[in-house]
């Protein structure tokens, strides 16, 4: 009976133990006034994982379109951001999604533009949430 219940014990702490998340950041895209730029097109080309949860933000509004070739802009559907938000979002599995080759690797695409110049930074969300 005491073995029960040390093990009953055990097994409702490890249900209980925290979840564990972290960011991780992978890069950042520079973005003239106006233009469109992505992931492998900014000054420091990097990759993104296909299938990852990222966290944008951005130095100015700007807006910010995932998975797609076409440009990022107000009428092409991509998601308004204000300056320093906090911007979930996710990029779909490799295969399905339109992608790019980032120093010789598959990579999602992550595309901004602003009226502004602005830089968005990167991070990929890691763990349980």
């Amino acid at each position: 009976m005491r073995t029960s219940l040390r093990l009953v014990a055990l097994l409702s702490l490890a249900l209980a133990a925290p979840a564990v998340a972290s960011e991780q950041y992978i890069g950042k895209i520079v973005s003239a006034a106006g233009a469109d730029t992505t992931n492998g097109t900014t000054a420091t080309p990097f990759r993104v994982p296909p299938a990852t949860k990222l966290t944008l933000w951005c130095s100015a509004s700007a807006f910010i379109a995932v998975d797609t070739l076409t440009a990022s802009s107000a009428t092409s559907g991509a998601l308004p951001v204000t300056a320093q938000e906090k911007f979930p979002t996710s990029t779909g599995s490799a295969g399905s999604n339109p992608s790019i080759t980032v120093s010789s690797q598959l990579s999602a695409v992550v595309r901004i533009s602003g009226p502004a110049a602005v830089t968005c930074y990167v991070s990929v969300r890691l763990g349980n949430e």
